[in-house]
């Protein structure tokens, strides 16, 4: 019959240890040597109410600390969600499959990638006070205009063109 050993906080030292050699020195998520000091022992949890279980209490492994924070946020994620409750979840199998998600890589028709909405970026507004600075010795730049350019809604490359035009009219007339 399993038997559960209940440790004491003083015997944590000793299992990370003893299992970070049998891991080779290494964290078998990252699959890589981590120092010992860098390591955390990881373990399922189990509320007051239940009984300790295989899944239920019990240490997992040792684990680089970064990873067993990802880890948990992962669980206590999957748990919010509701996606542990569901009959057939199985979280191996969702990892698994998560990580051949992450390996497919971007969505494509022929040579098209597509870039979502929220990844381009904003165009930027051509400021009130910047068109009036502008305004201001644009006549000065082009004495034989007689109108001023529309105020454009958004920078393009013929208003940064004459924004840096401006500046360096600017700067020619205060060097004198």
């Amino acid at each position: 019959m399993l038997q559960f050993i209940e440790m004491k906080q003083a015997d944590i030292k000793v299992l990370k240890e003893k299992i970070w050699k049998q891991n080779n020195f290494k964290c078998p998520v990252l699959n890589k040597e981590i120092p010992l000091d860098k390591m955390v022992l990881d373990h399922t949890h189990k509320r007051k109410d239940e009984k300790y279980a295989i899944d239920k209490g019990t240490i997992r492994t040792a684990l680089d600390f970064r990873v067993n924070a990802v880890l948990g946020k992962l669980e206590n994620s999957l748990k919010r969600t509701g996606l542990v409750k569901e009959p057939d979840f199985d979280i191996g199998e969702f990892l698994r499959n998560a990580a051949l998600y992450f390996e497919a890589g971007a969505y494509m028709e022929a040579e098209y990638c597509f870039i979502h909405p929220s990844e381009v970026p904003k165009r930027k507004k051509v400021m009130k006070s910047e068109y009036n600075r502008v305004k201001k010795y644009y006549f000065k730049l082009y004495p034989k205009r007689k109108k001023m350019i529309k105020k454009p809604i958004y920078v393009n490359d013929k208003w940064e063109e004459l924004v840096l035009l401006t500046e360096n009219y600017i700067k020619k007339i205060q060097g004198d």
